[in-house]
Order: structure tokens, then sequence, then C-alpha cells
């Protein structure tokens, strides 16, 4: 219902006429220009949806994630099968409707990504996986030696709970303008200007699942509680593009979280957490453990060099679902082939195979591209912060601020003002380029040496 009101407010001729009005004032701002762009866009989107579609899909969405939640809940991929082909059939009805081109696939992918094509992003997802499926099995080889250093046991998920609640406040998260609860999958929303609301889940033989959620979720949320108070209230208290979004929650969660430098620092902390099952260990070894190389069936629990080829399935998989080429019946299947040739494994059950993740279930075709586009920009950020900062030397001595007031700076205060690209530019001299990643991936594995 809601969804609907919102479509017939934006498809109004009222609000037609008042942005032809807005369009021919002087002196607007550069800011109020972009602002006004984004609004026409937003109608653009609605007047090209039958507000019939927009309903269907709202709802058809939400029985969808319920089914979703169901399957995950009994392991069991039919519950989510019938629900997810319903879905799916909108999705093309929509893709149809908002069509930019003759790929349907670039209307969904706009919504994530605006102006990116997959004329374009295809060659640069192929490039990453070709040069991933190389380099993966290299430094597999070479961190080999270090897996299985961490103590398996139970570790105490409200002991995880505290320790992520207190690593989310040095990172600066504000407590008072949002909260951090637990849900199946982690996400984070902004449901106002001073109300954001991050989840992460807890596993009691791993620990480092929440310490890595909370990390990347944090970073999504110290974004958007970053947005200046002049930007609150206007369309621009946004991001430029979710691959700019994920970039923060990618930096925050790799280059923090996997360093050496942050461990030096928090390890302690984390040992002291949890001295049963951590007490053999020193910061060293816990660093080369969790850096460990290994092609597995979780994307949120994957290491940073084999991450991006399960985003790499994900995009293979939601073009052929699109095109029709896939059915919704033959999901499973079709992703533990398409794991077998990127990754060389295969699930055994559909929880970890094709119900890990909740964006389908939602109808988001076209965000898991961010991911790795983020993965990119992330590199490339700490590589621009490197030139003016010793950031090894800041998470050292456990210095979070620091490069947050850096990001504050140079990305949040931007809000949705400039294209992604366009941002990256002009914070680090270069548009989206891979080599920032690839040298970063190697030198930490380098570092564990």
């Amino acid at each position: 219902m809601i969804e609907g009101l919102r479509h017939e407010l934006l498809a109004g001729d009222r609000l037609g006429d008042l942005l032809a009005v807005c369009g021919e004032q002087q002196g607007l701002t550069a800011r109020q220009r972009v602002e006004l762009e984004r609004l026409e866009r937003r109608r653009r989107t609605s007047v090209a949806l039958p507000q019939s579609l927009a309903a269907a899909f709202a709802e058809t969405r939400s029985h969808c994630l319920a089914a979703w939640e169901e399957a995950r809940r009994r392991d069991d991929f039919a519950l989510f099968s019938g629900p997810f082909a319903q879905l799916l059939k909108l999705m093309r009805e929509r893709a149809q409707a908002l069509k930019l081109s003759d790929d349907p696939y670039d209307a969904l992918l706009d919504e994530h990504e605006p102006g990116m094509r997959r004329s374009r992003l295809e060659p640069f997802l192929q490039l990453l996986g070709q040069r991933l499926r190389t380099l993966v099995p290299q430094l597999a080889e070479r961190t080999r030696r270090y897996r299985d250093l961490l103590p398996r046991g139970a570790y105490s998920e409200p002991r995880q709970w505290q320790f992520c609640v207190s690593l989310l406040g040095d990172m600066g998260f504000d407590f008072a303008r949002g909260r951090l609860d637990r849900s199946t999958h982690p996400f984070t929303i902004m449901a106002g200007d001073d109300d954001v609301r991050l989840t992460i889940r807890a596993s009691a033989d791993d620990p480092l699942r929440a310490v890595f959620a909370t990390l990347h979720e944090g970073g999504h949320a110290l974004f958007d509680q970053g947005v200046p108070r002049e930007l609150h209230g206007t369309l621009l208290a946004d991001t430029a593009s979710m691959g700019m979004h994920e970039a923060q929650a990618r930096l925050w969660e790799n280059h923090v979280g996997r360093s050496a430098a942050f461990w030096r620092h928090y390890f302690a902390a984390f040992q002291a957490t949890f001295p049963q099952l951590l007490g053999g260990l020193d910061a060293r070894t816990f660093q080369r453990t969790i850096n460990v190389v290994e092609p597995g069936l979780n994307r949120v629990a994957a290491d940073e060099a084999t991450y991006n080829l399960h985003v790499l399935v994900r995009y293979e998989l939601e073009i052929a679902l699109l095109g029709g080429d896939l059915a919704a019946t033959d999901l499973p299947e079709a992703w533990n082939e398409r794991y077998r040739h990127n990754l060389g494994v295969a699930a055994t059950t559909p929880r970890e195979g094709s119900l890990q993740d909740v964006h389908w279930a939602l109808g988001e075709f076209g965000y898991f591209p961010t991911y790795a586009l983020g993965n990119m920009y992330a590199a490339q950020l700490v590589d621009a912060y490197g030139r003016e900062r010793d950031l090894d030397a800041e998470l050292g001595r456990g210095d979070l601020g620091s490069l947050r007031s850096w990001l504050a700076l140079h990305v949040y205060g931007h809000g949705a003002e400039l294209p992604p690209e366009a941002l990256i530019a002009q914070v680090t001299g270069r548009g989206l380029d891979v080599e920032p990643f690839f040298a970063r991936l190697e030198r930490r594995v380098a570092e564990l040496e």
C-alpha cells in the first residue's frame, strides 16, 4: 500500500509541474541542481512503472522474503523456488518497463550503480575473474600452512557481542543515533538521518564472522552517520552508488580488519575475551590464520582473494535468470556448476548454497556486482590515504578515528553530490582501477610470510 502511494506521488502530474518550474529558476546552487536531477531520476522510474506493477512487486517481494527465511530455516530450496519464480517474473517485467538499452539488465544495474552498463561491467568482471582464477591457487598454496591455527570450540556468543559493540564504538559509531542488533543476514539500514541500524550474526565455532560483519556493516553505518548535517532532509543525504557504499564496508573489513597493525592492538582484547581458547596464540599467528586464502562456499565469510569470485558466480546466475535461460527451480544445480568452475567447490545443502544470500529474495538484481566495484574503490581509497598518512602506525596504536575523519572529509561529506567514478577520481587521481586491489592483495599475503 505504501509503495503504491509513493509511486502515485512520484509519477503524478503535480510533481512533474513542480520540477519543471524549479528547473527554470535562476541562481540554483550546484547541489540544488544535483538534487533536482536525483528527484527527476526517481520520477522517471515511477512514470515508467505501472502503479499496479510497483505494488505487486512490493507485495511479492515481501512474500518471497518470508519464504526465504523459512526455506533457510528448514534448509529446503523447494519452499523458496515458487515465490522466487513469481518475483523473477515481475523482475523481468520491471526490467522491460525501466528499459535503458537493448539489455534488460542495464535497468536493474543502474538502480544500484547509476551510469554503469553491462557492456562496461562484464569485461571488468571477466578480467577480474580470469586473474583471480589463476592467482587464487597460488595464494592458497602460499598460505596453506596457516590453516586451522584458530582453535575450534564454543566461543560464547554474548562475549562475541560484547567485543563487537566495543569495536563498533571505537570505529566511531554513535549509539545515540543508531543501534546494533542480530539478524539472519547482516545488513545496515538508514531509517532516518539520526536512526542508522546495523545487524550482525554470531557463530559459536567461528567468532571472526561476527567481528568482520561488525567492521563491514560498521563501514556502511559510519557513512550514513557521517553525511553532513547540511545535507540532512535532502536527496543528497545518500551515497553516489552502492559500489561506493560497499567500498566503505570493504575498506574497514579488509584493509583495517585483516591488517597486522590492527591486530597488534586488538588481539590482546580479543584474547582476553576468550582466554581459554586463544590463550596459546599470539597476534602474528592469529593474523596469519585469518588471512588464509582458501576457496569456500560462503560469500560473507570469504577471504579477500576469493570474495570477488563469489560475486562473479552470482552475476552470471542472475544474468541467466533474468534472460530466461535458467529457471528458478534449476538454480541449486546451476549454482554448484558455477561454483565448481570459479572456486572448485560445491554446496551439499541449499542453506550453504543458493539460499545463503537475501538479495534475490528482495528482488535486488544488479546489486552483487557493486561488491566487486566496492572492493576496487576501497583499495584505491586506502592507497590515497597512505599517500598522506601512516595507516599501519595509526592502527597499531588503536587509532581508528583518523581514518574515519579522513573519509568524512573526502567521501561522506559529498553525500550523493558526485557520480561514483568522479568522486573516486577526485580523491585518488584515477577512475576505476583494479591494480591497487591486486597490489594490496599481494602485500597482505607477503606480510604473512
